[in-house]
């Protein structure tokens, strides 16, 4: 009998509408993620990183639309739903922190209050059980004082501590499955390493799925289980931690390794940027989307995407140079 994963993208299709023409943002992207693992996906601006997971949630823009593939949560597919059903999912099995939480946050509404609205949608609970729920979810993500910090509003918060709201906010009823997008981008070094260990913390303690999305790998490299690395709206590389960090095949994730500082890095030692930018989307053709920016690219890589192959298992990556060195080896 065939595993039920708790999540499982299949084929997923995206593309938003301009004046003119649909632009694809994400080209076909499969993958799963079971209980209690945490999944890291990383790419540059515009890879594709965040509109796969506000798919999930569908919250994409009026112009965006799926065109195809399954989105399937605990067996179930999410596309098909209707908005009553998938709103009866987000927050209460499916919970998200955005990006910045300065403006996810509303600044007229206290944060217990903002705590307070998925509590009283989705849960039975009377006026102090609720206060008493919103405490216990303050503490537990690190906010000290909860009883007066529920009652301050979001400017009176730090930057960090609005992201600790955010993320008691999405515990709030406690999901199976947490995307975090960006939860660190706006924090400094140390606000970041803080809020990556308590995710760590929830995670373990709430046996809880996540995804965490992001540009840097050094950031995922201590919390995530598995990774996929994405590129114009595809996933180029994908496998455990441990194969992507010991064991990367594709030019892309060289390049994203290489410009992540090292400790031992001296300070006159130069960090090697990935040259160019990334591909106007709507320009793609049948090429590997990589092949303008690589080192390492051949004709071939000008003319046609390279095909997925396994490196070993769960680990996996679309490239034309490792194709060649399959073939040079006589495998």
């Amino acid at each position: 009998m065939e595993k039920t994963h708790l999540l499982e993208v299949r084929d997923l299709k995206v593309s938003f509408a301009s004046k003119k023409t649909e632009v694809p943002a994400i080209q076909g992207i499969s993958y799963y993620l079971d209980e209690g693992e945490v999944l890291g996906i990383v790419g540059e601006s515009g890879s594709g990183k965040s509109v796969s997971s506000h798919c999930i949630l569908k919250l994409l823009p009026e112009n965006g639309k799926i065109q195809g593939g399954q989105i399937l949560f605990e067996g179930k597919d999410l596309l098909p739903m209707n908005a009553k059903q998938i709103a009866d999912i987000r927050g209460n099995k499916i919970s998200m922190i955005f990006q910045d939480p300065m403006t996810s946050l509303d600044p007229l509404f206290t944060v217990g209050h903002q705590i307070e609205e998925s509590l009283k949608k989705h849960t039975n609970l009377n006026k102090k059980q609720r206060e008493e729920r919103i405490i216990k979810l303050l503490d537990l993500v690190g906010i000290n004082q909860p009883e007066k910090r529920m009652k301050q509003y979001p400017h009176e918060f730090s930057g960090g501590m609005r992201q600790r709201a955010m993320i008691a906010m999405a515990l709030s009823l406690g999901p199976k499955l947490l995307i975090a997008d960006e939860p660190t981008t706006a924090l400094d070094v140390t606000i970041q390493a803080q809020i990556i260990e308590l995710l760590k913390r929830l995670k373990d303690e709430l046996h809880m799925a996540i995804i965490f999305i992001t540009h840097d790998l050094g950031v995922v490299s201590d919390i995530c289980d598995k990774i996929i690395v994405m590129y114009a709206g595809e996933i180029i590389e994908s496998g455990k931690k441990r194969q992507i960090f010991y064991d990367s095949r594709h030019p892309y994730t060289e390049g994203l390794l290489n410009s992540v500082p090292k400790i031992e890095q001296s300070r006159q030692e130069k960090l090697v940027p990935i040259e160019g930018n990334p591909p106007d989307m709507q320009l793609l053709g049948s090429e590997c989307p990589f092949s303008h920016r690589c080192g390492y690219a051949m004709n071939i890589c000008a003319r046609q995407k390279p095909p997925k192959l396994t490196v070993e298992e769960g680990h996996e990556v679309s490239c034309w140079k490792y194709y060649r060195e399959r073939m040079e080896s006589g495998e």
